[in-house]
């Protein structure tokens, strides 16, 4: 198993630029990225965590994947990393609550 995770949280002052593009974009149409909805990077099993960073675990095609993360759309469905917003789906906390679900 893989984990891609950066060397060093230092970014580019153009990756900032980005960043902030990125959230205008989103403050001003509440979509992430409609360009590229089917083409994003898909993470899945995914969750929040707090490392020395706000951030993100988990796997995208048969790589772990540990990124620090920038922000998240209202529903969860996305998130926006430094290379730009990745989709999300199966939420881990989300798949424990219905394994673990008891039933009358």
């Amino acid at each position: 198993m893989a984990v891609h995770t950066p060397r060093a949280f230092s970014y580019e002052p153009e990756t900032f630029r980005a960043i902030a593009q990125h959230l205008q974009t989103y403050r001003t149409t509440g979509d992430p990225d409609r360009e590229k909805s089917f083409t994003a990077p898909l993470i899945v099993d995914w969750s929040k965590t707090l490392l020395p960073f706000p951030g993100i675990i988990g796997t995208s095609q048969t790589a772990t994947i540990l990124e620090p993360v920038f922000a998240f759309s209202e529903d969860n469905s996305w998130a926006l990393l430094a290379n730009g917003w990745v989709r999300l789906k199966n939420h881990v906390d989300e798949q424990f609550n219905a394994v673990h679900r008891k039933t009358p």
